[in-house]
């Protein structure tokens, strides 16, 4: 039974690489373009988009001239890693930052940055505090984030691409 199990798992397998490669080797596009299109839909995912990343990310490949399907199909495909994106963008912000503030510890830091959220008060002090807490740490977090993980997608998606194509 387990025998029939793998062999079914072993032709499924066979099957979707050889449909991958299948595809990937009538894509008429240059292999850089690609690569860069999926570049910029995972770097996009970074930068706090409110859900319409995926139609930014378009609309960007769109004026650059790279893949716009690869920038969509990306952004897309990462979607549910958001959360994680921007909890990367405070810890590299906080890295950055605490030595630049005096902070002692990246911790201390993190956990002040989260505490003004949850501190009692009015309305428009929530809302000042979720400002501050989106504020110069996330978003230098985020730029940094965006450009070397979108950088280190393009030379995977291109190493995959010399992979299927050769």
């Amino acid at each position: 039974m387990i025998k029939k199990i793998l062999l079914k798992w072993n032709n499924l397998k066979k099957k979707f690489y050889t449909t991958i490669e299948q595809q990937v080797v009538e894509i008429k596009e240059k292999p850089y373009k690609i690569a860069l299109g999926c570049a910029l839909g995972i770097g996009i995912n970074f930068i706090p988009t409110f859900g319409v990343g995926f139609i930014i990310a378009y609309f960007l490949a769109m004026i650059f001239g790279v893949n716009r399907a690869g920038a969509a199909v990306t952004s897309l495909v990462t979607g549910p890693l958001v959360p994680l994106m921007y909890a990367l963008n405070f810890v590299v912000g906080g890295v950055i930052l605490t030595p630049a503030l005096g902070d002692e510890s990246i911790v201390d830091f993190i956990i002040r940055q989260y505490s003004m959220i949850l501190k009692l008060g009015s309305i428009r002090e929530k809302i000042l505090s979720s400002l501050e807490l989106l504020g110069f740490t996330f978003l230098m977090g985020s730029a940094i984030n965006a450009v070397v993980l979108g950088l280190a997608f393009y030379f995977f998606v291109m190493f995959l691409m010399r992979k299927y194509k050769s």
